[in-house]
């Protein structure tokens, strides 16, 4: 649930998601045929590669070793996008913040793959440390974007406060109380599987692998919910379907109500990790391209 919201009717389609979706498949389309065309290369010895016929485009200078560079680090700045419209005025309330991160992943996710292939699998020197900056960046990324989303939000991405978490709340009880045909009293006595776990004692770093045991087993949860509700209650159907994702929202707002401080403070420690390493990254990779265009490795132009 990238934030909380609250519908009992089908969404309208998001079309930002599905470009998002289309653009995903085409990306990892092409850069597996990339990698598909290249494979021999990359396996080959680097003593041996200039005796090979793809060395001329393959290589780091090469037409196309060069091409996926350049590609490369049109995502990584792209990627800046985002901080640019959550931090400074420059872009207003362009859009909504939420499908900047969105971007922001994305770039985040294909940029490392094409400077990978510009890299041809070999990385010496300086330009390591930038390469495992990116790679660490990346990676850590990943963990952030998981953090983000264990943060009750708006759809426009807003952290919700306490009061606006409890309003959500009630608005999921008293839907599953219409779907269920009991009161909203009575819908709060229930006992649903997976809210009686004692979570408050745990340390931050086992409540985020329990958070992620749940996620990852949230199939599970929908079944032993719908054998519960279906086991005491009359409602089938729609109406035992429609109630069972309102229930499985209603306990995973309640358990990232609980985690909530302790999530504040993970992800307090990401943003410590992962900036040093973006700037890192950055900054080399500015030395770098600065030294091939001074050499003269200026692509095809």
């Amino acid at each position: 649930m990238s934030s909380i919201t609250f519908e009992t009717t089908r969404s309208q389609v998001d079309y930002f998601k599905l470009f998002m979706r289309f653009l995903y498949v085409v990306s990892f389309a092409f850069f597996a045929y990339c990698l598909y065309d290249g494979f021999q290369f990359y396996l080959t010895d680097l003593q041996q590669r200039p005796h090979m016929a793809q060395y001329r485009t393959l290589r780091p200078a090469g037409f196309r070793g060069q091409g996926y560079g350049i590609l490369g680090t049109i995502l990584m700045l792209l990627m800046l996008s985002y901080t640019i419209r959550k931090r400074t005025p420059l872009l207003g309330k362009l859009g909504n913040l939420n499908r900047w991160l969105d971007f922001h992943i994305y770039c985040g996710i294909m940029g490392p793959l094409f400077i990978i292939l510009h890299t041809t699998f070999k990385v010496n020197g300086i330009i390591s440390i930038s390469f495992w900056s990116m790679i660490a960046v990346a990676s850590s990324g990943i963990v952030g974007r998981y953090l983000y989303l264990q943060i009750p939000r708006n759809r426009a991405g807003e952290e919700l406060s306490h009061k606006q978490i409890g309003d959500v709340e009630r608005r999921f009880t008293i839907a599953l109380g219409k779907r269920l045909d009991l009161s909203e009293a009575e819908v709060r006595e229930m006992e649903l599987p997976g809210l009686s776990q004692n979570y408050e004692k745990r340390g931050p770093l086992r409540l985020l692998l329990s958070m992620m045991t749940q996620d990852l087993l949230g199939f599970f949860t929908r079944r032993k919910l719908r054998r519960h509700l279906a086991a005491v209650l009359p409602a089938r159907g729609d109406d035992l379907t429609a109630a069972v994702e309102i229930a499985f929202q209603k306990i995973k707002l309640q358990r990232r109500t609980l985690f909530l401080n302790h999530i504040q403070r993970l992800f307090h420690y990401w943003h410590v990790f992962h900036k040093p390493f973006a700037i890192i990254m950055y900054i080399i990779m500015a030395l770098h391209i600065g030294v091939a265009i001074w050499l003269g490795y200026t692509w095809i132009f």
